[in-house]
């Protein structure tokens, strides 16, 4: 079987595995090295082949990583491959809602941090540096074309014609996952009738190392820091408002972010081109099939309004890991018994982070004055007592 990352030799190499992973994203490549630390004979697939991450350009795209999947990608040697250069602290997030403000402060809460905004390319370049350094073989630029099962084996058929099988199959193939869509798993889906705008911006004033969001009916606009005196932003709309401010020039877009911030970080400049992408909600009725797990998107996408997708995903790949880990040598890792443990632990997880989204997405997009004004009062109550806030911070951080 022959690999298309790095010329890594894989002559002579089983072509049966313990684990396949199809899917290099942060999530599927997490899952490569956390399983391959133990020992596991893994394999990786993807469709494409792997871009140039090691790029000076500024990634639009970022994450809010949390203090403890920060500590999992240090367990798994990731974080220290990471460019710290380019890396923002979060200190504080101040929310606001009808010019109504919350202030959540790291310092309140006895932390140093409550977050850190990195870029895609930055993780995704350190997250391949370890796999590089890792016996693992990577199978790229061939999409998946059929699964099938033999024995307690499921086996991925490529469409270049490789074939590659293992005694369990981690699907983190996305929120448009071929594995899931193969083994028939059904969704719930949401549409929220958005689009969000992806961007960064170098600022006039300084950010603070401050997290800001601002909510309105059907609208959510947040600014995570970033190094030299930069910001990220991502802004959800409606749809057609979406669509009109993406017809505008980068200055001009420029300038309604401005407004719509009431000028708080003064000139705003873009460092980025404009992305956009539409807003689901797409839940996997099942996170398991025979021989089978969901990770990451594939298992659950969620509205960025909480900028917790990345960490959601991240747990999936704790939860497999520590499971792995704590089970006998003998353990057979496709079971059924065993992949029903990781559902169990995973579902609640998934429920409530479901359940925050689709709640603040409904408390903050009515239009109707009662509902405003009770929003508006819910926050002024929060502000007022730091014993619920640290009960938020400490939930936000983990």
């Amino acid at each position: 079987m022959a690999s298309n990352t790095n010329n890594k030799a894989t002559a002579g190499k089983a072509t049966v595995f313990d684990v396949s992973v199809v899917g290099a994203g942060l999530v599927g490549l997490a899952a490569v090295i956390a399983l391959a630390e133990q020992g596991k004979n893994v394999v990786l697939v993807d469709a494409k082949q792997k871009p140039d991450y090691a790029t000076t350009a500024w990634d639009a795209r970022v994450y809010a990583i949390t203090p403890a999947t920060e500590a999992f990608l240090k367990k798994l040697g990731v974080w220290g491959l990471v460019d710290p250069v380019r890396v923002n602290t979060v200190e504080a997030m101040a929310l606001w809602y009808e010019n109504v403000p919350l202030n959540l402060l790291a310092e309140d809460a006895s932390l140093d941090k409550l977050a850190c905004i990195v870029e895609n390319n930055n993780l995704m370049h350190a997250l391949w540096q370890k796999v590089d350094r890792l016996d693992v073989v990577v199978v790229l630029g061939s999409p998946c074309e059929h699964i099938q099962y033999q024995g307690n084996m499921v086996t991925v058929g490529l469409v270049n014609g490789e074939q590659v099988s293992a005694g369990l199959l981690v699907a983190a193939d996305g929120a448009n996952s071929f594995v899931r869509q193969q083994l028939g798993l059904s969704t719930n889906d949401k549409d929220f009738d958005q689009i969000a705008l992806v961007a960064n911006y170098a600022t006039s004033k300084g950010h603070n190392n401050i997290a800001r969001q601002w909510f309105a009916p059907h609208e959510t606009l947040a600014l995570l820091p970033l190094p030299q005196q930069q910001v990220s932003m991502v802004w959800s709309l409606e749809t057609e408002r979406a669509k009109k401010l993406l017809s505008l020039s980068e200055e001009s877009l420029a300038e309604q972010v401005d407004m719509q911030i009431q000028h708080q970080l003064g000139e705003l400049q873009a460092t980025s081109q404009t992305h956009s992408f539409p807003l689901r909600q797409i839940t996997a009725s099942k996170l398991i099939s025979e021989r089978v797990v969901l990770i990451g998107d594939a298992a659950h996408q969620v509205h960025p309004m909480a900028g917790q997708g990345a960490n959601l995903g991240f747990r999936d790949v704790i939860s497999l890991a520590n499971l792995m880990a704590s089970s006998h040598a003998l353990q057979d890792v496709g079971e059924v018994t065993f992949l029903r443990c990781y559902e169990r632990d995973r579902k609640a997880d998934i429920v409530s982070m479901n359940t925050l989204t689709s709640g603040l997405d409904y408390l903050f997009a009515s239009d109707n004055q009662v509902m405003k004004k009770l929003a508006a009062s819910s926050m002024k109550q929060l502000e007022k007592y730091s014993s619920i806030k640290n009960i938020l911070i400490k939930q936000a951080v983990t």
